[in-house]
């Protein structure tokens, strides 16, 4: 096989490799979670005041007529909304459908009815403009929420926009806005469609709603405006239901992260943990966790590997004799038949390595999984860089060399490079000196062209992590530069014990 071929397979397999990542486990997001970040990207478009507030305009300002709430009036703008409706409008003008939709009455309406059913949900008595404001913030999400038994995103959006297009029509012809109802200033089934599209383009890449306790997690809302929103917590039975390995690894994954962030969630005094450290010590523990339970699984294979390295002379010395086993069938039996009396004669499986990498990649799926889903990760900044955004997205954004967290994610894939290329090639480094020995007796054409397949499979891994690790979420560029130095730790130490044992025997 030419060279160009197997290089062409090589990147085929980096880019399926990154192509199945990304899709192998499911998101824990509910649809009231989904519901809870829509509504940060669509605050409404309507503020609330005292009546006798001075504050107040004094035109477009109107008095609140529900039951139950007395002496609060409301003012409605464009300008009050935390985006939703400003990038879907920019879109709709693209599509030529901008003026059918210019009506901020209508939306206020929305937010009318959203107050309403606040009430009605809450059971509240409204008696402060703070607690009327509360009722839009906290109940936002209703319109994009279900109370059906098919819990689908925007389940209530017909009956909310029905109420809204009625109290539209009621309040329009009263006189109450000052105007006459006017059909074309209705949002249109285009528009709407395209305000959907927005909303859902906004939180298709949010994964981290892995939590065991309700609270508000993560950063919402167009440009600067963002916040934290309300996840609900998961149970171990939610996990299953998301799939056999969702709840095998990644749920009790994500929960121990919730857990330990958790307990450390007063690190460096930062509220809710939000300066990143409790989040940077857990992913550097859970690390330390998986590798732990990995090098346990894999403990024979790393024995099986240096025990090759230190049998090389031997194996050399095996190859030396068939010069023609890469074309003479005959002779490549007879090389095959020493070397695995010689792996015999050691305790050593050849293929043990191709088992634990079986075992291995599920394992590294679900802790991708866990550690991209957890709601606590989603939520921290270290040194202003957020642990689900990737590194190649921060770098990219021209503002974060401003805040810094563009030099902190280029740090963190320097360091995790450098640490991935000297711990997946340190044991062909300590290979070749220990070859130095037999260099005299000749290459073997056979051993030749298995060298170079093993080179382009490791640097094939390499060349998948680091770029995996610049597209993913930064948490597992975090993963990969403490697995390295855990890796490099392993090779040193296992090359040292084999060498003193070789000793012993001698």
């Amino acid at each position: 096989m030419k060279r160009k071929t197997k290089f062409g397979i090589a990147f085929a397999s980096l880019a399926v490799g990154v192509l199945a990542l990304s899709g192998c486990t499911s998101s824990f997001c509910s649809t009231t979670d989904k519901a809870h970040m829509l509504a940060a990207f669509d605050n409404g478009v309507t503020k609330f005041y005292n009546a006798d507030d001075t504050s107040k305009p004094t035109e477009g300002c109107y008095e609140l007529k529900l039951d139950g709430v007395s002496n609060i009036w409301f003012s409605y703008s464009f300008a009050y909304n935390n985006g939703g409706l400003t990038k879907t409008m920019e879109t709709a003008q693209k599509n030529n459908v901008y003026y059918l939709a210019n009506d901020c009455e209508y939306w206020a309406n929305l937010d009318l009815v959203i107050v309403e059913n606040a009430i009605k949900e809450s059971k509240r008595t409204i008696s402060s403009v703070d607690e009327m404001s509360a009722l839009l913030t906290d109940y936002g999400y209703l319109r994009f929420s279900s109370t059906t038994e098919d819990n689908k995103l925007w389940d209530n959006w017909s009956s909310y926009t029905y109420q809204a297009e009625t109290n539209y029509h009621k309040y329009s012809n009263d006189g109450m806005y000052g105007m006459e109802y006017d059909v074309s200033k209705l949002p249109t089934s285009d528009f709407i469609k395209i305000y959907k599209a927005t909303m859902e383009g906004a939180i298709n890449n949010y994964r981290g709603c892995i939590t065991t306790n309700t609270g508000k997690y993560g950063y919402f809302g167009w440009d600067t405006l963002k916040t934290p929103v309300e996840i609900e917590a998961k149970s171990y039975q939610y996990g299953w239901s998301k799939g056999f390995f969702e709840g095998l690894l990644v749920y009790p994954i994500g929960a121990l992260i919730d857990v330990m962030c958790n307990a450390f969630i007063g690190l460096g005094n930062g509220l809710y943990g939000t300066n990143g450290w409790a989040q940077l010590l857990t992913i550097v523990l859970v690390t330390l966790i998986v590798r732990v339970f990995m090098f346990a699984v894999s403990f024979k294979s790393t024995l099986n590997n240096a025990k090759m390295t230190e049998l090389q002379p031997q194996l050399a010395k095996i190859q030396a004799k068939y010069p023609n086993a890469n074309t003479n069938q005959s002779e490549k039996a007879r090389m095959a038949d020493e070397m695995n009396k010689l792996y015999k004669k050691n305790h050593i499986n050849p293929f043990s390595s191709l088992l634990v990498m079986i075992v291995q990649f599920p394992i590294f799926i679900c802790v991708w999984g866990a550690l991209i889903g957890s709601a606590w990760l989603s939520t921290g900044q270290f040194l202003g860089m957020n642990f689900t955004d990737s590194i190649s997205s921060i770098l990219f954004n021209g503002s974060n060399w401003a805040n810094g967290s563009a030099w902190t994610a280029l740090v963190l894939f320097i360091l995790m490079s450098g640490a991935q290329v000297v711990s997946m090639l340190l044991p062909q480094w300590m290979q070749k000196r220990k070859q130095k020995k037999v260099a005299k007796l000749g290459k073997n054409p056979a051993q030749t062209q298995q060298n170079r397949t093993m080179k382009i499979v490791t640097y094939v891994m390499m060349i998948m992590i680091i770029f995996m690790g610049f597209t993913l979420a930064s948490a597992m560029g975090v993963y990969w530069f403490i697995g390295a130095l855990i890796s490099i730790l392993q090779t040193l130490v296992t090359q040292a014990i084999i060498s003193h044992q070789s000793k012993e025997k001698r």
